[in-house]
């Protein structure tokens, strides 16, 4: 029995001791609530007294008051009143403080779509394009909004030309190994413009990986990029239209053939036009229709094609993708022959590695992606694929550059331009001289 007791005395004590905790917790709530109540009131008295700056358009005094009960009082108000802050700021234009505060909220994680965009403008407007591009991949990172991509597409890219003094080149397919042309003889430049082999040689076409095609005293000749000569065709072919990794198209007494880059015949069959692609597809002609061949020289389609439409390298492939036509239009295909889309465009050019140029039937280019999409409208009196991002666009005679946001990039004023490849692009001025463009911020393709 002394045993029960003494369990229901701790009982008791338990119970007397958790009733005290309780009180003491209620009375450090209500203190709280009190502080808490007291911290707001001081703080919303500050806010006050500067939005009665305000009335006066005292912007300096108001900001001050702002900044002294953001830093001196913590509450749930603060997001707010920083909000109302940056306002006061703006409006002022006090904007090295604006900005300073919107910098401190990107540190934070609190800063909003329009800060970003803001502080990128700030940095464009100091011309510093390098520092506003690092803020709007960071806003882009941090919040995902389409206008912060807009904006970023629009001015990541900086445009350094080259000029050069020939009037002649050639695409090239990489490398930028360029065939030029100096009245006399061809060669070729780098990126620079500046001499990479020697003027000697009556065609020069462009390099695939380590090998071009030259032509010497009449003869095609195989060479790397230190000039030196590594094949002489022994066949006596009349063109050589193009080079594409370890084969190339020969042309003799009108009859078009597949060879290797070393002038061996890889077949006895012959076409009215043939082409290789980087991926190892051959496109070839007979009875005016297209079909494509493996790189074994296995059928893939029948000659249903019409026409096919060739990129600036003399391709019809960029990766998977190809422009081609039937009695219906242009289109898309992949590899195997297969359409994309059953939609036609009345005409189009061919892939460069973007979006492809599409044409209405009143003659307007637009560009469209793999499912048909127009997402650039037909407003355009020419134009090229896109590559690297950028669609080169013909505007009142002059061509400029367009991203898919359909934002001018680079503003008409080259006779001609060709399509971006990696980072560079050949375009011509008034004077009929090239201008070798270089990409400065190339950083997303």
């Amino acid at each position: 029995m002394a045993k029960k007791k003494n369990v229901v005395k701790q009982a008791s004590g338990l119970t007397g001791l958790i009733v005290i905790l309780m009180i003491v917790v209620g009375w450090l709530l209500a203190a709280s609530v009190v502080l808490l109540d007291d911290t707001a009131a001081k703080q919303a008295q500050l806010i006050e007294s500067g939005r009665e700056f305000l009335k006066d358009k005292l912007y300096v005094r108001a900001a001050e008051r702002f900044t002294t009960a953001l830093q001196d009082y913590k509450t749930d108000q603060n997001p707010a009143y920083e909000t109302e802050l940056l306002s006061i700021y703006k409006e002022g234009n006090l904007m090295d403080q604006y900005y300073a505060l919107i910098d401190s909220r990107r540190s934070s994680g609190t800063a909003q779509v329009q800060e970003y965009l803001d502080r990128a403008q700030g940095f464009l407007d100091a011309g510093s394009t390098s520092r506003a591009v690092d803020v709007l991949k960071e806003g882009v990172a941090a919040t995902g909004a389409e206008e912060l991509v807009v904006l970023y597409e629009s001015v990541r890219y900086e445009c350094q030309p080259a000029s050069t003094t020939f009037t002649e080149l050639v695409q090239p397919s990489a490398d930028w190994y360029v065939p030029a042309f100096d009245g006399e003889h061809w060669g070729y430049i780098g990126s620079n413009g500046r001499t990479a082999i020697e003027f000697q040689y009556e065609e020069a076409l462009p390099f695939a990986g380590n090998y071009a095609v030259v032509k010497l005293d009449g003869v095609y000749t195989l060479i790397d990029k230190d000039g030196n000569w590594n094949a002489v065709d022994k066949e006596g072919l009349d063109k050589v239209t193009m080079v594409v990794g370890t084969g190339l198209i020969g042309v003799k007494d009108g009859q078009y053939r597949i060879y290797t880059n070393t002038f061996a015949r890889t077949s006895e069959e012959t076409y009215e036009n043939a082409c290789l692609n980087d991926n190892g597809i051959i496109a070839v002609q007979k009875g005016g229709k297209w079909a494509l061949l493996s790189a074994n020289l296995e059928p893939i389609t029948d000659y249903v094609f019409s026409n096919v439409a060739f990129n600036s390298r003399g391709q019809i492939f960029s990766g998977d993708f190809a422009v081609v036509a039937d009695e219906n239009g242009y289109f898309l295909i992949n590899s195997k022959g297969e359409a994309y889309f059953g939609e036609r465009f009345a005409d189009a050019k061919g892939m460069e590695g973007g979006f492809f140029a599409v044409a209405d039937a009143s003659g307007k280019w637009g560009f469209a992606n793999e499912k048909a999409e127009v997402i650039v409208p037909y407003e355009y009196d020419d134009a090229c694929s896109f590559s690297n991002a950028l669609g080169a666009v013909k505007v009142a005679g002059q061509w400029g550059y367009v991203n898919k946001y359909n934002t001018m990039i680079i503003e008409p004023q080259f006779e001609s331009a060709y399509p971006f490849l990696e980072g560079y692009a050949l375009t011509t001025d008034a004077t009929g001289y090239y201008k070798i463009l270089k990409l400065k911020f190339f950083d997303q393709f």
